[in-house]
């Protein structure tokens, strides 16, 4: 119990062969911020060859599961200035690191199961669709409106299509779409809807005891297996942390200065029933 690591903003608990992980930063819908990408990366590295651990439990704290990316982090990339000729971009470096965490928890052996619980927002869907199991509540919301602010669903689009086939991932991103637990469920985002906490703990029970039938080793070879047939190009996640780059150095500015005006970013356009002639 004492060797689990010391983490910035997660919580680690034990539970039997289980692990549950939960996202602590309550006051900003458990965003996710460097601190907690490090975090879950050591952590990712600490399991690779822990079998005594079964199953990995994510989710978030004070009701919310997690908002996506921090905007005060975001807001502070649009400043980073243009690289010079021949350097790494540090906006695509930045969006890249979190398609390896991705990877990484992609590649646990430990079966690991999402618990959904209020917001789902941005790149919190890559942690959905890494997820062997997904639990969400009935109140749950889904966003992927990445685009409605200039910028695409880089790191995360890969795994999003590899969990609900190409033409959903096309249209949720394409649209920018909110939804609820319901659509999600529909998509195959996740894989149960409960209700209350009560829904939760029996759903989270259920399947940690289907786990607990399983041999650990078998289920990691399994997991291993199953993954080489789906497997998500690293190259994929390279062009596309450069493509959210260019996209964050241009139109993404304006996205960004819209949202904290709260205001319509200028390519905004709204369609009505009248035709042109």
């Amino acid at each position: 119990m004492n060797d689990l690591p010391k983490l910035t903003d997660v919580l680690l608990e034990r539970r039997q062969s289980a692990l549950v992980v939960t996202l602590n930063r309550p006051h900003a819908k458990n965003a996710i911020s460097a601190a907690i990408l490090e975090s879950l990366s050591q952590l990712a590295d600490w399991l690779r060859e822990r079998r005594d651990i079964r199953a990995l439990v994510l989710r978030g704290a004070g009701g919310a599961f997690c908002a996506g990316g921090d905007i005060r982090e975001f807001g502070a990339q649009i400043m980073i200035p243009d690289p010079v000729d021949g350097e790494a971009d540090p906006v695509a470096t930045n969006n890249r690191a979190f398609g390896e965490l991705l990877l990484k928890m992609d590649a646990l052996p430990q079966v690991l199961i999402a618990v959904v619980e209020g917001p789902c927002f941005g790149g919190a869907n890559g942690f959905v669709s890494v997820a062997d199991v997904v639990i969400a509540e009935e109140h749950a919301r889904f966003s992927l409106a990445e685009t409605t602010l200039g910028v695409p669903p880089a790191q995360i689009g890969p795994f999003l299509v590899r969990r609900t086939g190409l033409s959903i991932a096309r249209r949720l991103a394409l649209t920018g779409a909110h939804f609820g637990a319901s659509e999600a469920l529909r998509c195959g985002l996740i894989d149960k809807i409960v209700t209350g906490a009560s829904g939760i703990e029996s759903a989270l029970l259920e399947v940690l005891n289907a786990v607990g039938r399983c041999e650990p080793n078998a289920n990691a070879e399994t997991k291993a297996s199953l993954n080489k047939s789906a497997a998500i190009d690293a190259n994929l996640l390279d062009d596309a942390a450069q493509i959210f780059a260019n996209c964050l150095r241009n139109k993404g500015r304006d996205g960004a200065a819209a949202f904290a005006a709260k205001q319509a970013p200028p390519w905004v356009e709204t369609f009505n029933t009248k035709k042109d002639i």
